[in-house]
C-alpha cells in the first residue's frame, strides 16, 4: 500500500481556513497549559511570603526587600511558565495535529495512508495504531470493492434482469439487461423512485405487493415497449434478520418473449399439420367408403374416378410427408451439409433437364441463361438441388400456358453468386411478399392444394440456403411474375 508522509497530507479545509483553526487550536493549548504554571507559581510565592511573615525575618530597615523579591519572583515564574507552555504545546499541537488531519482523511475515505512522528511518546505510540487501523481498513475496503465489483459483473453478465429497491421504492442496484428490458430512460438510474421510470401498472403493483411483504410475486406481462416484450416477473421482499421489517424488494425479470414465439409457432405448426392431414386422410376415407358399401365398385368409370382420387391425396400426403421430415431434419441442426465446388451453368441446365417434361405438359417455356465461364458455388450438392427444384416447380406450377420460366446466375458481392428465377406468372401481392417463406402460408390456399402443393417448399428452400451460409429474396408483382434471387457463396482461392 502506498505510504505517505505527515508533510503531505493535505488538510480537508483552505488553507486560510487550516491556519485559522490551527491558530485557535494552539492558543487553547498554551492557555491549558500556561494558566495552572501561574496559578502554582503564584500559590507558591503567597505560601513563601506567608511563610516569611510568619518567621519574623522581616526587620524593620528591610521591610522592602520582601516587596521586591516577590514581585521579581512573580515575573521571573510567569515568563518561565509562558516559554514552558509554549514549548509544550508546540511539542504536544505538531503530532497533534498530524494524528487530526490523518484521521479527517481516513474519515473521508482516503486509504493506503500513514503517519511517522519523530520522538518516542504516547502520541507516537497512537500514531502507530492508526497506522495499523488504516492498513486493516485499506484491506477490507479493496476486499469489499473487490466483491462488489465481482457481484456487478456477474450481475451485469445474467440473461435475467436484475433491480434491487428500497424500502421507499428508491433504486439501490439496476444491471444492464433490466435496463433494456424496462427501457430504462437514463444508464445510471439508481437513486430514483422506480414508479418515475416505469408507468406500466402491472409491474408496480407487483414491486408494491412484493415491498409490503405479503408474499413473493410472479406475474407474467406483456410489455408494451419496443419492440413489445413478454416479460416474466418474479418479486421478493427483503427483510431484516429478525424478519420484522421489510428493507426493500429484488425483481428479476426474465424475457419470455423468443418463448411465446416458439410456443405460437408450435400451435400453428401443430394446427397446420392437422388440417393439412386431415383433409386428404378425409378424401381417401370417403372413396374408400363408396367403393367398399356403395355401388361404385361395380361401375368402372366411378371405380377409376374414386381409385384415382386415393392415389392423388396419398401422393400429396407421401409429399407432405417428405416434407416435414426434410424440414424437421433441417431445422433440428442435425442434417450434415459437404459444401463441395458446383458448376453453375451445369447445375442449372441439369434443374432445367429435370423440369422439361413438366414444363411442357403445362406449356411452359423453362431455360437456362448463359452464365459466365468459371462461375463456382460452394455449397452442398443435394441443397443446392433441392433448393432449385422447389423454387423452379413452384414457378411452373403458377406460370399459365405459354409462359416462360428463365433461370440465371451471375457473381454478386461479398464472396457470393446471385442464382435468380423468373416467371411470368400470376405474381404475389404485396401484402403477402413478406410471409411467403412461413411454414405452410399460401397466396392462394384453392389453388395451391389443387396443383398438389404442400405449403412448404419455401420454407424448406429459406433454411438450406441459409444453413449454406446464403440469403434468399423474392420480387413480385401481380400479373406480371416472380423473381427468386438465391445468393450462395462463391468459390474462393482457400476451397476446393
Amino acid at each position: 500500500m502506498p505510504s505517505l508522509p505527515p508533510p503531505s497530507i493535505e488538510p480537508i479545509t483552505s488553507p486560510q481556513v487550516e491556519g485559522t483553526l490551527s491558530g485557535h487550536r494552539r492558543g487553547r493549548l498554551f492557555l491549558r497549559i500556561f494558566v495552572p504554571f501561574c496559578i502554582g507559581w503564584t500559590l507558591l510565592l503567597l505560601l513563601g511570603a506567608i511563610t516569611l511573615a510568619w518567621s519574623g525575618q522581616a526587620q524593620e530597615g528591610k521591610a522592602w526587600v520582601a516587596p521586591v523579591v516577590l514581585r521579581v519572583a512573580a515575573l521571573a515564574g510567569i515568563t518561565l511558565a509562558a516559554v514552558f507552555a509554549d514549548r509544550i504545546a508546540h511539542a504536544i499541537f505538531i503530532p497533534l495535529r498530524q494524528l487530526v488531519r490523518f484521521a479527517e482523511r481516513t474519515g473521508h475515505g482516503e486509504t493506503g495512508l500513514s503517519i511517522h512522528l519523530e520522538h518516542a511518546s504516547e502520541l507516537s505510540m497512537l500514531a502507530r495504531a492508526f497506522n495499523r487501523m488504516s492498513e486493516r481498513l485499506a484491506s477490507q475496503i479493496a476486499h469489499i470493492d473487490q466483491d462488489s465489483a465481482q457481484l456487478r459483473a456477474i450481475l451485469d453478465g445474467m440473461v435475467e434482469g436484475v433491480v434491487a429497491l428500497d424500502a421507499n421504492e428508491r433504486l439501490l442496484f439496476v444491471n444492464e439487461r433490466a435496463i433494456h428490458l424496462l427501457d430504462l430512460p437514463t444508464d445510471r438510474p439508481e437513486g430514483r423512485r422506480f414508479w418515475e421510470l416505469v408507468r406500466v401498472r402491472e409491474m408496480l403493483d407487483s414491486v408494491g405487493q412484493a415491498l409490503s411483504g405479503s408474499a413473493t410475486v410472479q406475474r407474467d406481462i406483456e410489455w408494451p415497449g419496443t419492440p413489445p416484450r413478454s416479460l416474466a416477473v418474479h418479486a421478493a421482499p427483503l427483510r431484516s434478520e429478525d424478519d420484522r421489517q421489510v428493507l426493500g424488494a429484488v425483481v428479476v425479470i426474465h424475457d419470455n418473449t423468443e418463448l411465446r414465439r416458439l410456443e405460437l409457432l408450435r400451435r400453428d405448426f401443430v394446427a397446420n399439420v392437422s388440417h393439412e392431414l386431415k383433409t386428404p386422410l378425409t378424401v381417401i376415407k370417403l372413396c374408400a367408403e363408396n367403393l367398399d358399401s356403395g355401388g361404385a365398385m361395380d361401375d368402372p368409370e366411378a371405380r377409376v374416378r374414386f381409385v384415382s382420387q386415393i392415389l392423388q391425396q396419398t401422393e400429396r400426403l407421401s409429399f407432405l410427408i417428405v416434407d416435414l421430415l426434410s424440414l424437421a431434419r433441417i431445422e433440428s441442426g442435425k442434417e450434415s451439409f459437404n459444401p463441395q465446388a458446383i458448376d453453375t451453368a451445369e447445375a442449372l441446365e441439369d434443374c432445367v433437364a429435370r423440369h422439361r417434361e413438366q414444363a411442357l405438359a403445362r406449356q411452359v417455356n423453362v431455360s437456362a441463361q448463359p452464365v459466365r465461364a468459371n462461375l463456382w458455388l460452394w455449397v452442398d450438392d443435394e441443397a443446392l438441388t433441392q433448393v432449385l427444384d422447389n423454387l423452379v416447380n413452384n414457378a411452373i406450377k403458377y406460370t399459365p400456358a405459354g409462359g416462360t420460366v428463365r433461370l440465371s446466375a451471375r457473381p454478386g458481392s461479398q464472396g457470393l453468386a446471385e442464382l435468380e428465377i423468373t416467371d411470368s406468372g400470376t405474381g404475389i401481392p404485396d401484402a403477402d411478399l413478406a410471409r411467403i417463406f412461413e411454414r405452410f402460408f399460401r397466396v392462394d390456399k384453392a389453388r395451391s392444394r389443387e396443383l398438389g402443393g404442400t405449403g412448404l417448399g419455401l420454407s424448406i428452400v429459406k433454411h438450406l440456403v441459409t444453413a449454406n451460409h446464403g440469403t434468399v429474396q423474392a420480387r413480385s408483382k401481380p400479373g406480371l411474375g416472380s423473381t427468386f434471387t438465391v445468393s450462395l457463396p462463391m468459390v474462393t482461392g482457400t476451397e476446393g
